[in-house]
């Protein structure tokens, strides 16, 4: 009484392409690194100096 089981069922499939879309990710970050590093940078930077200039104005109004 052997099952006999699809090797492609759904679930299979599904976890090939989560494993494909995670290689594709990977080999994209990997040549793209530096400019996503300085984005990523510029992005953090901005985000303090905004909550910089806020708790500034904030100080400022209550003088």
């Amino acid at each position: 009484m052997a099952k006999n089981e699809n090797f492609l069922d759904s679930k299979m499939i599904a976890n090939f392409l989560i494993a494909l879309a995670l290689i594709l990710t990977a080999i994209y970050y990997f040549n793209n690194s530096e400019e996503i590093e300085g984005e990523v940078n510029s992005v953090i930077v901005n985000s303090l100096n905004d909550v910089n200039n806020n708790l500034a104005e904030h100080e400022s109004s209550r003088k």
